[in-house]
C-alpha cells in the first residue's frame, strides 16, 4: 500500500434496521403487552458494537469513520455490498451468524459466500439464548419441560423472531435433543414473539439474552435455562440447558467484524489489533455484559475455525428446510 493504512475514510456497514438484530419493529400485531414489552426494549445491539468498532479505528488514525446502515434481504443486502466493495479494508462489515452461518444455507439464491468473499478481521460478542415459557406452563426446570410436552405431540408452539433465526435453529434442537414435538411459530421480531410469549399465544421461546435480559422476572414469563456451554455472569442461578438434562446442548449466536476477501494482511492486522484491544477493554466488557452478551475472547484464527465448524454442523440441517429468498426489508 503506497499510504499508511487507513488512506481514507472507512466505513462500517451495519445490515440491520433501525431496532437492531435482536427485534424487527413494524408489527402488525400490537396489543398493549406488545406495547409495554417494547417500551423497555434494550438497545440496539448493532449500534452499540458498531460505536466500539469506530472507537477503536478513530484511536489510531485521523480519517473520519462512517456507519452506514444497509437494511435489508435479512441482512444479506448489506452483506453483499462489503462483498463487491474494493478490497482495500476500508469498508467493514459488522455481521453476525445469520448472516454468515444461517442465511446463506437456509435462503435459496443468496449470493455471497461467507468463505470465499469475506475474511474475520476481528470477534466481537457472542450471545446466549434463554429458554423461556409462559408462566401459565407447569415446568420449572428444561428436563421438565421435555417432560411435560412428550405426551402433547402437536399440540404446544414455540415462537422466533422469524424463520431461520438463531432462536428458530435452538428450537428445533430442543425439539431433536429432548424428543418431542412443538410446532414452530415464525413472528416478526423479536419483540412480538416475546409479547406472544406474555399473552400466551405460544408456550415457549428461546429469547436472545439481550432481549430478554430485561424482562427475566416478569410475572408471565419464566427463564428455564440459558443456551451456552456455561452460565451467564449475571445469572449465575439460571443453569445450562446442558445441565439440565440436554447434554451437550449448546447454542449461542455472534457477532464479528469482516472485510472483503483478498483485503491485504496489513491492513486487517491493523483492524484487527486496535478492535481486540477495545473489546478486551474493561469499559466494554462491562457494557457487553450488560446488554446479554459475552465478549469475545478467542483468538481470530480460533474463532475463525469455530465459524467453520458450525458452518458444518449447521448447513446440512438449513438446507434440509431452505426458503425462497426474497429481497425484502428485514
Amino acid at each position: 500500500m503506497a499510504e499508511p493504512f487507513p488512506a481514507k475514510p472507512v466505513k462500517i456497514v451495519i445490515p440491520y434496521p433501525i431496532s437492531g438484530p435482536t427485534d424487527i419493529r413494524g408489527t402488525s400485531r400490537v396489543s398493549r403487552t406488545y406495547k409495554a414489552i417494547a417500551q423497555h426494549a434494550p438497545p440496539a445491539i448493532s449500534d452499540t458494537m458498531a460505536r466500539m468498532i469506530a472507537q477503536a479505528i478513530r484511536s489510531g488514525t485521523r480519517q473520519p469513520v462512517v456507519l452506514e446502515r444497509q437494511p435489508g434481504a435479512v441482512t444479506t443486502r448489506g452483506a453483499l455490498a462489503v462483498a463487491h466493495s474494493p478490497a482495500d479494508g476500508h469498508t467493514l462489515l459488522l455481521a453476525s451468524n445469520a448472516t454468515m452461518v444461517i442465511n446463506p444455507h437456509y435462503f435459496y439464491g443468496v449470493s455471497y459466500d461467507p468463505t470465499r468473499d469475506f475474511v474475520l478481521v476481528a470477534p466481537l460478542a457472542t450471545m446466549p439464548f434463554a429458554l423461556l415459557v409462559n408462566s401459565g406452563v407447569p415446568v420449572e426446570t428444561a428436563g421438565g419441560l421435555a417432560t411435560w410436552l412428550k405426551p402433547r405431540p402437536g399440540e404446544i408452539n414455540y415462537a422466533s423472531s422469524g424463520d431461520g433465526s438463531t432462536g428458530h435453529l435452538a428450537g428445533e434442537l430442543f425439539r431433536r435433543m429432548a424428543g418431542v414435538n412443538i410446532v414452530h411459530v415464525s413472528y416478526n421480531g423479536g419483540i412480538a414473539a416475546l409479547s406472544g410469549l406474555a399473552m400466551g399465544q405460544v408456550s415457549v421461546m428461546f429469547a436472545a439474552l439481550p432481549l430478554a435480559l430485561p424482562y427475566l422476572g416478569h410475572e408471565q414469563l419464566r427463564a428455564l435455562g440459558i443456551t451456552s456451554a456455561r452460565r451467564f455472569g449475571l445469572l449465575p442461578e439460571v443453569p445450562t440447558l446442558a445441565e439440565s438434562g440436554l447434554p451437550g446442548f449448546e447454542i449461542e449466536g455472534w457477532y464479528g467484524v469482516f472485510v472483503a476477501n483478498s483485503t491485504p494482511a496489513t491492513a486487517t492486522a491493523w483492524l484487527s489489533e486496535r478492535i481486540g484491544a477495545t473489546i478486551a477493554a474493561p469499559a466494554a466488557r462491562s457494557q457487553l455484559l450488560l446488554l446479554g452478551l459475552e465478549p469475545a475472547t478467542m483468538p481470530v484464527g480460533q474463532f475463525a475455525t469455530r465459524i467453520h465448524t458450525e458452518t458444518g454442523r449447521w448447513a446440512p440441517v438449513l438446507r434440509a428446510s431452505r426458503l425462497p429468498f426474497r429481497d425484502r426489508e428485514s
